[in-house]
């Protein structure tokens, strides 16, 4: 599987779509909007349902994607804004670690698992609709960002700090429930849907089991070195982020990374590593 995602890369790299997340996170915003006018129009028109693809509406096969948020009231509201800030988190973070070719195979492979999954249980079982669209592809690149980050800290509730390990194990209980209650009360197309987006996850840890840079115990080792490295150089900082100026000795809370766009050695803190304007050549001059 590695061997053959390097040759996909080599051969269609090129044709990979940069910052892939932003164009889905403005088509769920626009559809969930468009959706508080229309309420049918997703439902009517758009979701992947194989008895309407049948009779000639096979743009459904792609449209399924833009499923829209239930706004019903301020929290439902809240919660809309963070998972919108929490998407594009986690996919221009996995795109910055794998690569842009790497995160839309990823993520397509997600759309073109679901179709095929749905479209064998309107087969075997006759069950013609989905209406979850991305849903749990986005939860799947989560567990695929704890893997990746397990020490990030997430207020929990606005209150909580907890690490991304802990979130990802709590999800995946929540998870495991939630299949249980959609396959006892017969919405199969639902758990289905769960179970076929965690097989991105499944795949993602075999590619990298054995890549020790992203390894959590590496990166464990890596934290205990550089807190023995601080120890004998007091007063020496190793990061600093180039846009405030911080580092991990005014604010040791903080994570700092080199960011892959800049043309040059450009390091920047949680905070401005998503948020700063890319330096290029010209800038350089």
């Amino acid at each position: 599987m590695r061997k053959f995602l390097y040759d996909m890369e080599r051969r269609f790299g090129r044709f990979a779509i940069p910052n892939l997340i932003n164009y889905f996170v403005i088509g769920y915003v626009v559809m969930t909007i468009l959706c508080m006018f229309a309420p049918i129009l997703y439902y009517g028109y758009l979701a992947l349902d194989f008895d309407a693809i049948r009779q000639g509406q096979i743009w459904r096969l792609v449209t399924f994607i833009l499923a829209p948020a239930s706004l019903n009231s301020f929290l439902d509201i809240l919660f809309f804004v963070i998972t919108i800030h929490l998407y594009y988190l986690f996919g221009h973070s996995l795109e910055n670690v794998w690569g842009t070719f790497r995160f839309n195979f990823y993520f397509f492979s997600g759309i073109v698992l679901t179709v095929l999954g749905e479209w064998i249980l309107y087969l075997t079982m006759g069950i013609p609709a989905y209406y979850g669209g991305m849903n749990y592809i986005y939860q799947s690149m989560f567990f695929a960002f704890c893997l990746l980050f397990p020490d990030e800290q997430f207020m929990l509730y606005f209150v909580f700090p907890l690490k991304a390990k802990y979130l990802a194990a709590l999800d995946a209980l929540l998870l495991i429930v939630q299949i249980i209650q959609y396959v006892s009360g017969g919405y199969y197309a639902f758990a289905l849907a769960i179970v076929i987006a965690m097989l991105n996850f499944v795949v993602f840890w075999w590619l990298y089991r054995g890549n020790t840079r992203f390894h959590p115990g590496q990166r464990a080792r890596t934290v205990k070195f550089r807190q023995q490295t601080a120890q004998k150089m007091q007063g020496v900082t190793k990061h600093k982020c180039a846009i405030c100026g911080r580092t991990e000795v005014s604010n040791p809370e903080l994570s700092f990374r080199f960011c892959s766009k800049c043309m040059g050695n450009y390091e920047y803190c949680e905070e401005h590593l998503y948020t700063h304007k890319h330096i290029t050549k010209i800038d350089q001059q």
